[in-house]
């Protein structure tokens, strides 16, 4: 369920909604930013309540055929079962994660608050539909979020996000989720291009009257361009 988040948090606080030349420069920015631009590696951790933590490295590379892109490199260590490696696969098509994804949402209406030198805010107090689902749950309308944007630089690029859904929901009967929140970070490479760096995520809930927690850590590690 938290590998198909992507993003993360904030408090909205009052002011007027509003883009500016700096929100456009973005935008552009992101949409033309190619999702298949890069192979790498993802190290996932998971740390579910009432259960051991789960270690998976993958890997993704857009120059091979589109049905053998991801590959598992380990499961909590160790090399994956063909019948783990034949499901995990399956999972991973059309997971790849960039900063063309927050096009998605980043043209939305917005406060911007210039926080500290080299820093700007935006802030949003909603997203657009099916930006945030949890499995068949589009969270996106009862979504805040917070972007930080770097610039330091000669490109500015969002730098971190953070995503937080307050409104408690319920997942097919069984599952309800009270509250969940993800930070993505992103750095910029000598070339310019701007990269996922980490994503975290927890979700706070029950299942079958249970409660527990799940906590979520995405590292992408060796990025390498291809296109």
């Amino acid at each position: 369920m938290a590998r198909r988040l992507m993003l993360a948090m904030a408090v909205v606080l009052p002011g007027t909604a509003h883009g500016d030349a700096l929100q456009n420069d973005l935008l552009a920015t992101m949409r033309a930013t190619r999702a298949d631009g890069f192979a790498f590696q993802r190290r996932i951790t998971v740390d579910r309540t009432g259960a051991a933590r789960k270690v998976i490295v993958d890997r993704y590379d857009p120059r091979r055929p589109e049905a053998q892109r991801w590959s598992i490199v380990s499961i909590d260590g160790r090399p994956p079962t063909a019948k783990e490696q034949s499901k995990s696969l399956k999972d991973r098509r059309g997971q790849v994660s960039s900063y063309a994804e927050l096009a998605k949402w980043f043209g939305a209406p917005a406060m911007r608050v210039d926080a500290a030198p080299e820093q700007v805010l935006y802030r949003f107090s909603r997203l657009p539909d099916d930006v945030v689902k949890v499995g068949p749950h589009d969270a996106s309308p009862d979504t805040q979020a917070e972007a930080t944007v770097n610039t330091s630089g000669k490109t500015p690029f969002v730098e971190r996000v953070r995503f937080v859904t307050a409104k408690p929901f319920r997942m097919m009967l069984v599952a309800s989720v009270q509250g969940m929140t993800v930070t993505a970070r992103y750095r910029q490479l000598p070339s310019g291009q701007v990269v996922p760096a980490t994503i975290a995520s927890s979700i706070t809930g029950s299942m079958l009257g249970k409660s527990g927690r799940i906590d979520t850590l995405v590292a992408i590690e060796d990025i390498q361009p291809v296109r």
